[in-house]
């Protein structure tokens, strides 16, 4: 019965506005609407939610970063990468790719070759070693992802995939070092947030409702 709530809830987010704004306030089930700043609040700590057991359960045990996991876990899904390809795919800073890659190849957990099509390119993959390190982090993968949406219907695992994927274009089309196109950095720039103040304003509000 609640899924198929659920259900109608995620259908009723994915019609066209229309007399929208009502609809949408009532489908979120928020009084006040939610500021954009609260909404990238609530995203950065998920973010940390979603790694804290990482650091309990397997930093110290593998000695791995955070960083140095993502690039394992991404090297197993997509093998004979280079670094900017595995920059590309996780959104870390070239920079932090290339020190994990380091680490990981001292570590013996992943190697590279030559690309036969292009002698100055190098492929990375797992040696067996980093694949059994992955294959130790799947079932807990796989458990924190059933745990987080177990409370959600398909339709509405399917609409959050679309927001999320809609979030990452947007963000792997914008300038990399400041995280904003262009123009929207320039139109930014006299908004009323000053040294953080606003925004951390906002934040303490935030954290009090929760």
């Amino acid at each position: 019965m609640a899924s198929t709530a659920h259900g109608r809830n995620a259908a009723a987010a994915l019609q066209p506005a229309g007399a929208g704004g009502d609809r949408r306030a009532a489908v979120l089930g928020e009084e006040t609407p939610l500021s954009r700043q609260s909404v990238w609040y609530r995203l950065m700590k998920l973010t940390n939610l979603i790694n804290r057991p990482f650091f309990s359960r397997f930093a110290g045990r593998y000695h791995l970063t955070i960083n140095d996991a993502r690039v394992l876990v991404t090297l197993a899904s997509m093998p004979d990468a280079a670094a900017h390809e595995l920059s590309d795919a996780t959104g870390m800073h070239p920079m932090n790719v290339s020190r994990s890659v380091a680490t990981l190849r001292r570590q013996g957990r992943i190697a590279d070759r030559r690309d036969p099509d292009n002698h100055r390119r190098k492929l990375l993959r797992l040696t067996p070693r980093g694949w059994a390190v992955c294959r130790s982090f799947a079932p807990d993968m796989e458990r924190m992802s059933s745990f987080l949406l177990a409370s959600m219907s398909q339709l509405e695992v399917q609409f959050l995939g679309r927001l999320v994927d809609q979030l990452i274009g947007r963000l792997e089309r914008a300038g990399p070092r400041s995280g904003l196109l262009a123009d929207e950095l320039a139109a930014a720039a006299p908004r009323r947030v000053h040294n953080g103040a606003g925004l951390e304003r906002e934040w303490d509000a935030e954290r009090n409702r929760e």
